[in-house]
């Protein structure tokens, strides 16, 4: 265990520390059936099946999704590289993204663009997450969106975006979305039985305060044929040389990480034990006195004017003191934040804060008002 000689306040790249249910369920798979499932029939085996389909029926309500629409994978990441690669886009289709994507879609945009002409273009989506549904229209109607993807929520700014009123339009010109909730689902999930996305790409290691080395891919349409991103052992119909069908097994290749699976499990189950709307309110009152103390500072905070909500990341800057300069301060005061371009350069040229980026703060559960006040001491030095 670590002397707590910090304070960790980069909960949007990863939530920290894990809830003790989280922790233990863990060193529970380690220690009693950290098998392989689907590989033999032996009691280790049987019981890290339970587990593993426990763990996607269960995310699967919390989802509001159906257990056969839920796919593990590796890493949100690699669930969008699932989507974008594998629904087959070809030169002459148009591909269409928000000016807020992280990396993750930005480069493989890019790759599709250079590999197979796609088009891709960028939604006209205002600094504040407005969106143009007239220009959006003229747009969709001179190129019809094959795919759309666009973040749930910003990982510059936290502000969220109006994803609905996209996945509405989308489907109206015969396109289909995939949403990056990579910083939302737990506390700001989206529903797929109320929102109606077609596919979901989320992290285990975020907000549903699970390890890294996980996440899972909602597919609405369990039929829908997409290419495999990965070829390999299923575990069923080891006879054939192609890749099975039937989901989960086309998109679940290899070894499954399966601590890190059980870990959203039990942060499922730890966040509907301290109750939704507790964590979500404990988050919103830190970000708010984040907000008020940097405010009396007259720090210039970038974003949180989305009419949709924020998940609770202030992102901001110091004139004549860069990011870098910031972090590297506060650091030394131990403080665990981020600065930069959060791998999301296209965000900042929309912000104006390309190309030094923003200093960002994320408060999560575990954190508390004094640790805000002191980042706020610390915060007030460095202006002096």
């Amino acid at each position: 265990m670590l002397k707590k000689d910090f304070i960790y306040l980069d909960n949007a790249a990863t939530t920290f520390p894990k809830p003790e249910g989280v922790t233990k369920a863990v060193t529970d798979c380690l220690s009693n059936y950290a098998a392989n499932p689907g590989r033999g029939r032996n009691p280790l085996v049987k019981r890290a099946n339970e587990q593993l389909e426990l763990t996607r029926l269960t995310l699967a309500r919390f989802l509001g999704a159906k257990p056969e629409q839920l796919i593990f994978v590796p890493s949100a990441t690699y669930a969008i590289n699932i989507v974008m690669q594998g629904i087959s886009l070809i030169y002459g289709d148009t591909l269409y993204m928000s000016p807020f994507e992280h990396n993750a879609v930005v480069r493989c945009a890019d790759h599709l663009n250079k590999s197979h002409s796609v088009r891709v273009e960028t939604l006209p989506l205002a600094k504040d997450g407005t969106f143009d549904e007239e220009e959006t229209r003229r747009w969709f109607a001179s190129a019809p969106p094959k795919l759309v993807v666009i973040t749930h929520a910003s990982n510059v700014t936290g502000d969220i975006l109006p994803i609905q009123d996209i996945i509405n339009l989308t489907h109206e010109y015969g396109g289909k979305v995939l949403i990056d909730a990579a910083q939302t689902v737990g506390i700001h999930t989206p529903l797929l039985d109320g929102c109606n996305y077609d596919f979901l790409a989320f992290s285990s290691h975020k907000g549903l305060y699970g390890m890294p080395g996980s996440g899972g891919l909602v597919i609405k349409d369990h039929t829908e044929v997409l290419q495999p991103l990965i070829y390999g052992g299923t575990g069923i119909n080891s006879e054939d040389v192609l890749m099975p069908l039937a989901l989960p097994e086309r998109f679940e290749s290899g070894t499954h990480s399966l601590p890190s699976i059980i870990s959203m499990l039990a942060g499922v189950q730890w966040l509907e034990a301290t109750g939704l709307d507790i964590v979500r309110t404990r988050v919103s009152k830190l970000t708010q006195q984040l907000l008020n103390g940097l405010s009396s500072l007259n720090i210039s905070v970038v974003g949180h004017d989305s009419i949709h909500g924020n998940t609770g990341v202030v992102s901001f800057i110091i004139s004549d003191v860069g990011p870098q300069e910031i972090n590297a301060l506060l650091d030394e005061y131990g403080f665990c934040i981020r600065s930069g371009l959060h791998c999301a350069p296209f965000a900042h040229q929309r912000l104006g804060t390309f190309p030094n980026g923003t200093v960002r703060i994320s408060p999560a559960y575990f954190n508390t008002e004094d640790d805000i006040n002191s980042l706020l001491n610390a915060v007030e030095g460095l202006c002096i």
